[in-house]
């Protein structure tokens, strides 16, 4: 994707020279990344959960629409499921207190 990783343009912004995304424009990212969620977990004809979602995991076009991307540590929820027991994967940061207490993967969360 032409504009790389989200998180470049969040964190790295100075370093490659490019200007700081407006409200606008991250309002706009937002809802692409919600979107793409929203499509794995309840309208895909299988659902999935992601695992590893972060900045440096979302793609930008030209436009700047927002592609999730890195789907190595994805889970299949089961035919019909709402939630899956796993490990923890992805990259450490932060972990939804219910996931954390009984490693319960729901779509909700």
């Amino acid at each position: 994707m032409p504009q790389g990783e989200l998180s470049r343009h969040l964190f790295h912004w100075k370093n490659f020279k490019l200007e700081p995304l407006s409200w606008k424009r991250r309002l706009s990212i937002v809802l692409d990344v919600a979107r793409g969620v929203e499509y794995l977990h309840s309208l895909a004809h299988q659902s999935f959960i992601h695992q590893d979602l972060k900045s440096s995991n979302i793609l930008l076009s030209d436009d700047f629409r927002a592609k999730v991307s890195d789907f190595g540590p994805v889970k299949l929820v089961p035919a019909g499921g709402k939630s899956i027991m796993t490990q923890v994967a992805g990259t450490f940061g932060y972990v939804a207190p219910k996931y954390a207490n009984n490693y319960l993967f729901s779509l909700y969360i």
